[in-house]
C-alpha cells in the first residue's frame, strides 16, 4: 500500500483527528481558517481566524463571482493561484498558533463558489481552488469538492451546514433554529427529536450581499458597520413588499439561491420597473429591512410558529439593525449564542468544512434524497 494511503487508513482509526477547515463565502471578506479536533464525541474548535484578502485577490474574485461571462484565463489562473494563497495563509495561521504541519492530519477545503445555478432539472455549482494544488503547496492531504456529490444525487449542493447542525446540535426536547447570515442567509431547522418532525435546511434569500454591494458602490466601504448607515435612512416598505413577490420566495423549502439572482443590478432593475427612487442611505436601510423581513418570513414558515430557541452566525450577527429587527419578530423565542453549543460563531463555516472532511476520512455518509452518500474528494500531498 502506498505510504500516503496507508496514513489515511491509519487516521480513520485514530480517536482524534486534527483537521484544518477552510471556508470563503460569497461576501469575499477573506479566508476563514479553523483548527479543529474531531472525534466520536463531536468537534472542538481549538483555534480560528480570518485572513483578509488583499485588494488584488478580492477584485479578481469579484470579477468572476456570479458573473454570466468571465475570462476563462482569469478563472483558470485563480483556480490554481488561490490554492497557493490558501497554503500561505495556513502556514501563517499555524505559525501564529505555534503549530506546524506535524500538528495537522489533513485539510478540508470548501473552495470559492463562483457560480451556483439551481434548476428544477438539476443543479450546477462551481467552486474553484484546486485540491491537488493545495495539497502539494501545503504538504498535507486535502479533502475538497463537497458539493458535487450532493448535486449528483439530486440535491442543490447547499446549504451543507445542516449536516453538522443535526449531528452535533439537535436536542431531544428543545427545538432550535440555527441561522447563518453570510452573503446569503441560510438556516437549519432542528425540531426536537421527540417531536418526530424532520430537519429542514434552506437558503432564505439575501443576508449581507445586497447591503455590501450598495455600501461599496455609494460609500466606498465593504460593509455597513453596526448598521450605522441603515439607521440614517428611511425604509421603503412598499418596495420591500414588491421584492418579496420574487419567485424565489414562493418556492417550497428546501431551496438555494445566490448572487446570480440577488445582486444590485437586480435591485436597480426592480427600482426602474416600479418607478422607485431611493437615496443611497435609504437604499441601504431598505435592503437591510429586506434581509430582516425575508429571513423572518422563512423562520416563521419553517417553524410553523412553534416554540424554538435560535442561534446566529456569520457577518450579519454584527449588524445591530439586522439583529434588532430579527429579535423584534421573535420576542418570545430566546436568542442564544453559539458559544453555548461549544462553537464560536465566526468559526462555524470553517468548522463545518473540517467536520465534512473528517466524515469523508471516517467513511461516514449523509442522507440526501433518500440515498446515503459520502461527500468530498481526496488529494494527496504527492
Amino acid at each position: 500500500m502506498n505510504k500516503h494511503f496507508k496514513r489515511i487508513y491509519e487516521l480513520s482509526h485514530e480517536p482524534v483527528r486534527r483537521v484544518i477547515g477552510l471556508m470563503s463565502g460569497t461576501s469575499l471578506d477573506g479566508l476563514d481558517i479553523a483548527y479543529c479536533h474531531c472525534s466520536e464525541q463531536g468537534l472542538e474548535v481549538k483555534e480560528h481566524l480570518t485572513v483578509a484578502y488583499d485588494e488584488k485577490i478580492r477584485s479578481l474574485l469579484v470579477s468572476v463571482q456570479s458573473k454570466e461571462q468571465v475570462p476563462l484565463g482569469t478563472l483558470c489562473i485563480l483556480h490554481t493561484k488561490l490554492a497557493h494563497s490558501y497554503a500561505a495563509f495556513i502556514k501563517m495561521a499555524l505559525k501564529k498558533w505555534n503549530l506546524s504541519n506535524n500538528d495537522v492530519d489533513f485539510i478540508g477545503s470548501h473552495g470559492q463558489t463562483v457560480y451556483h445555478f439551481p434548476t428544477k432539472e438539476r443543479t450546477a455549482t462551481l467552486q474553484i481552488v484546486d485540491g491537488d494544488q493545495l495539497a502539494v503547496a501545503s504538504g498535507l492531504p486535502v479533502i475538497s469538492d463537497f458539493r458535487q456529490k450532493h448535486t449528483a444525487v439530486g440535491g442543490e449542493g447547499a446549504p451543507l451546514v445542516s449536516l453538522m447542525d443535526e449531528a452535533l446540535f439537535r436536542d431531544a426536547n428543545i427545538s432550535r433554529m440555527l441561522l447563518n447570515l453570510g452573503g446569503i442567509a441560510n438556516l437549519s431547522w432542528l425540531p426536537s427529536i421527540n417531536s418526530g418532525l424532520e430537519v429542514v435546511s434552506s437558503d432564505t434569500g439575501p443576508a449581507n450581499t445586497l447591503i455590501n454591494e450598495a455600501m461599496a458602490l455609494y460609500f466606498g466601504k465593504e460593509y455597513d458597520e453596526d448598521g450605522a448607515v441603515a439607521r440614517q435612512g428611511m425604509v421603503n416598505k412598499e418596495f420591500i413588499k414588491a421584492l418579496l413577490q420574487d419567485d424565489f420566495f414562493k418556492e417550497n423549502f428546501p431551496k438555494t439561491t445566490g448572487q446570480e439572482i440577488f445582486n444590485l443590478g437586480y435591485i436597480h432593475h426592480q427600482m426602474d420597473s416600479l418607478g422607485v427612487h431611493l437615496q443611497p442611505k435609504d437604499l441601504v436601510a431598505t435592503l437591510t429591512q429586506f434581509t430582516i423581513d425575508s429571513v423572518a418570513m422563512a423562520m416563521k414558515k419553517i417553524s410553523d410558529d412553534s416554540p424554538f430557541e435560535w442561534y446566529v452566525s456569520g457577518g450579519g450577527l454584527y449588524n445591530k439593525v439586522i439583529m434588532e429587527g430579527l429579535r423584534a419578530y421573535f420576542p418570545a423565542h430566546p436568542q442564544r449564542y453559539s458559544e453555548e453549543l461549544g462553537l464560536p460563531p465566526d468559526a462555524k463555516e470553517a468548522a463545518l468544512i473540517a467536520f465534512l472532511a473528517d466524515a469523508m476520512i471516517m467513511g461516514k455518509t449523509f442522507h440526501v434524497n433518500d440515498r446515503e452518500v459520502s461527500l468530498g474528494k481526496l488529494s494527496l500531498a504527492v
